[in-house]
């Protein structure tokens, strides 16, 4: 079910405090990462202000995401919290949010905040090393590996320029 603000209560009160939980599938089912998916739903707490032509959006987001980290492919959870959320949010024009009637949708304001604060590469400890060193010893294709015959680019060495 999408977070939604009724506009005329809004209107009335002049403040609103929103607060509840977002399943998945409502705001992370289009997270499409091989290493990352959304581990719970989405916990959200907004408070909203009423102006004349827009709103005034402010509160916390948290969730938690089921990740594997890029260094050493080792499976954790990643909380994700957004304390600062702050949004201008049209009513009129262009970029207005969307309505049905009286009815204004944030989800996507949340998705795109939650999403905002995801990593670029999840990591287990921000000293993770990677992967163990009899590992690579293994694996001819892992980078940093010991070859038998000579290296491929070793006539580049000789080149005088």
């Amino acid at each position: 079910m999408p977070v939604t603000v009724n506009l005329r209560v809004l209107q009335k009160e002049e403040t609103l405090h929103l607060e509840g939980e977002l399943p998945v599938a409502e705001f992370g089912a289009d997270l499409h990462d091989d290493l990352m998916r959304f581990h719970q739903p989405l916990r959200y707490s907004l408070d909203l202000q009423h102006q004349p032509d827009s709103m005034i959006v402010t509160g916390t987001l948290e969730t938690s995401l089921a990740c594997e980290c890029a260094r050493c492919l080792k499976p954790f959870v990643l909380p994700i919290r957004v304390e600062d959320l702050t949004a201008l949010v049209p009513l009129r024009g262009d970029e207005a949010v969307a309505r049905d009637g009286d009815f204004a949708d944030l989800t996507p304001l949340l998705r795109e905040d939650i999403y905002l604060a995801l990593p670029t590469n999840p990591l287990c400890r921000p000293d993770c090393r990677g992967l163990p060193q009899m590992a690579v010893a293994r694996d001819s294709r892992l980078e940093g590996s010991k070859s038998d015959g000579p290296s491929p680019w070793a006539a580049l060495d000789h080149i005088k320029l």
